[in-house]
């Protein structure tokens, strides 16, 4: 007897397609074998015709954070449920660390909302901003809790969150010492103060200025500096949401030089570009970095190809239409952020494989395989085999649908991805052998989410 059989599907195994049925019992894969059709279950799914994916991960979210005197529209509960229709059965997210509070206080504060609210399974980065020398000490502990990744930012000096280098220096240092990870928002502050001041000086306040404020050299040059200091410390570095052929180029450059670095992408870098600042309404598609230009895509494409970028995730920071028309159109004031965790995976199946951009096995290698790695959940998380978590995603791609923000079951009334075809549609979602989505409904439970911890340390990057 099974808590939950999956029958007659085509399932995504690392390096191949498999017809398979999966047997599920407390939570756990029980059974990976063609023939468990006479079986029994409390619960049977039909995945005639389509594919059954590993639940996918997407490790850089922001749920119901402060931005610019307002708040990001989803919270845990409504940013879970998006992520599940999306079939994301874990978000990775950041802790919120106020003025004078400890990183320890952070983490407990951010869990214990998380815990409230979240209906899939989730874990904590630990925000690096107020660096008070006195909160070093924690971060062995937090490491050997299982908390092992940290994040800290190259600029907002204005907000009060950048990091100054010689605490930069002096983190890595006891980061890497204890085996953690520090993830980097890389843009050079002080390019980006100067371009900021310059534009705002001259009243250059339209959408596009964004862009212009931000170049792509601000994030190739923080790169670059970040990677020496790495290298130095001898931590391994793992750089956010990189936007543009010239960041991408200081990652391989470092990378070559003996740093062990990590590269992550978003979905807009990808598939929008700076034009989109440009539209009537260009001020909702402010967010940091700002997208680039179309050569800057094509490169990101190219490398995740050649396997150069290790994790593809969303950044998912959405604000409603009132909330990104509060700054009057000025970049300077406007909420940056945007929505993606429901639309990362069917935008990167069906523009990176269908469109063979990338391959099935890299697809499984950036929303799952990598990105369990790295944060240390490939015990639990990251592939279908007998004793992982039963994080089950079924994908019917012979029903091509159009991205529409109504159906989307999180906070934003728009997304920047409105109308875009997507070839399949998720039809059910599984986390540890509960179904959340199905038929593309949510029926999961209120909060069925567990706070994950890194049962291992970051491992050297496979180049």
């Amino acid at each position: 007897m099974f808590d939950l059989l999956i029958l007659n599907g085509l399932v995504a195994l690392p390096g191949e397609l498999a017809r398979l049925d999966i047997g599920v019992r407390e939570g756990k894969i029980a059974a990976l074998t063609p023939n468990l059709g006479d079986a029994a279950a409390a619960y049977i799914i039909d995945a005639t015709g389509q594919l059954v994916f590993p639940g996918f991960i997407d490790c850089h979210t922001h749920m119901g954070i402060p931005i610019k005197d307002t708040w990001s529209a989803d919270d845990f509960a409504s940013g879970s449920r998006a992520a599940a229709w999306g079939g994301i059965t874990t978000i990775l997210d950041f802790t919120v660390q106020a003025p004078g509070q400890s990183y320890h206080n952070a983490l407990l504060e951010r869990r214990g909302r998380a815990q409230r609210q979240c209906h899939i399974d989730y874990g904590l980065h630990v925000n690096l901003t107020d660096n008070n020398p006195a909160w070093q000490p924690e971060i062995g502990q937090l490491i050997a809790d299982g908390f092992t990744s940290f994040k800290a930012f190259t600029t907002y000096r204005e907000a009060g969150m950048m990091i100054e280098p010689a605490d930069l220096r002096r983190l890595l240092g006891e980061i890497g010492r204890h085996g953690g990870l520090l993830m980097l928002h890389a843009e050079d502050d002080e390019l980006v103060s100067q371009a900021t001041q310059a534009n705002q000086a001259a009243g250059r306040l339209a959408p596009i200025y964004h862009a212009r404020s931000r170049p792509a050299a601000a994030e190739a040059k923080a790169i670059r500096d970040a990677a020496a200091v790495a290298r130095e410390a001898g931590a391994p570095l793992y750089i956010v949401h990189l936007s543009s052929q010239a960041g991408l180029e200081a990652g391989l450059e470092a990378r070559a030089k003996g740093t062990t670095i990590y590269l992550e992408t978003c979905p807009h870098y990808l598939l929008m570009t700076e034009g989109m600042f440009e539209r009537p309404n260009g001020h909702w598609y402010i967010t940091t970095p700002p997208m680039r230009t179309a050569a800057d895509a094509e490169a990101l494409w190219q490398a995740l190809a050649d396997g150069h970028i290790d994790t593809v995730a969303t950044d998912h920071c959405p604000f409603t239409i009132a909330q990104k028309e509060s700054g009057g159109q000025d970049f300077s004031r406007t909420p940056n952020g945007l929505p993606g965790v429901a639309t990362l995976f069917p935008l990167l199946y069906t523009y990176g494989v269908q469109d063979e951009r990338i391959s099935l096995a890299r697809l499984l290698e950036l929303l799952a395989e990598n990105p369990a790695r790295i944060f240390g959940l490939a015990q639990r998380k990251g592939q279908i085999a007998l004793g992982l978590d039963a994080d089950l995603v079924v994908w019917d791609e012979r029903v091509m649908t159009k991205v529409n923000a109504a159906e989307i079951p999180g906070a934003a009334d728009w997304n920047p991805y409105q109308n875009v075809v997507v070839g399949g549609k998720v039809t059910f979602t599984v986390s540890r052998g509960r179904v959340l989505i199905a038929k593309g409904q949510f029926v999961g439970p209120d909060v069925w989410g567990e706070c994950l911890t890194a049962a291992s340390l970051p491992s050297a990057h496979p180049e």
